[in-house]
């Protein structure tokens, strides 16, 4: 995973500096579902316990559009006006599914695509936070990722719903997505967690992937989206 990899900072390093998108191929594993055996419910919602100190998620996750937007540039693909931007070969880019880690969301305004680098980060933090959970007494859940790639036509199509979206969207680039922090899939019912204690533990994995310089974040509340771009 990304912790075996050394972590520099983007601001210290020149695009052709950075490690290619194809040393993250070796990263990228056969995505799977294994099916998971779920008891029954036992009427208790359960609670465990996060690491990272209480906080305003809105405060702590606060990295600047701009600076995303920067590293999105210099490690993504060039943008696509629609889908048939996909078979083209010079995009370096990787289809992503649901699997063990994580389950990608009906998508409506983003195509399940990454850059290798961003897959590969995406597979870390599910990775992550699946173990962080079974690790403090818990059982089986995924989180669930709500936006992946996107083309200048399905931006468009966003902006007619949505009058915050913006021309300059990280998603262009393939280099970001957006994991929920109001929804998780829980795969055994038996062991039933509280939603808060669920967004604690996605907040401090990716806030553990942040601070050794792996990703930039941005808390969306309205969205209900923790928003991350791969650096």
């Amino acid at each position: 995973m990304l912790a075996a990899i050394t972590a520099c900072s983007s601001d210290s390093m020149k695009a052709d500096e950075r490690e290619t998108d194809e040393s993250y191929m070796d990263l990228l594993v056969e995505e799977e579902e294994t099916p998971v055996e779920s008891g029954p419910f036992d009427g208790v919602v359960h609670s465990i316990k996060s690491h990272l100190p209480p906080t305003s998620y809105s405060e702590f996750f606060r990295d600047t559009n701009d600076l995303q937007l920067t590293a999105a540039r210099a490690l993504g693909i060039t943008p696509m006006h629609s889908l048939d931007g996909i078979y083209d070969t010079s995009h370096n880019i990787v289809k992503v599914k649901t699997c063990d880690d994580f389950v990608v969301d009906d998508l409506t305004y983003s195509m399940p695509y990454l850059v290798p680098r961003a897959a590969a980060l995406l597979h870390d933090i599910g990775h992550a936070f699946r173990d962080t959970i079974k690790a403090r007494g818990g059982k089986e859940y995924r989180m669930i990722v709500t936006s992946l790639m996107r083309t200048h036509n399905s931006v468009k199509r966003l902006k007619r719903r949505n009058r915050a979206a913006t021309d300059s969207s990280c998603h262009l680039y393939g280099t970001t997505f957006d994991i929920s922090f109001a929804r998780f899939d829980c795969r055994d019912s038996s062991f039933v967690i509280s939603e808060q204690d669920l967004k604690a533990i996605l907040a401090e994995v990716i806030q553990d992937k942040r601070e050794h310089n792996y990703c930039y974040v941005i808390y969306e509340r309205k969205r209900g989206c923790f928003h991350v771009t791969t650096r």
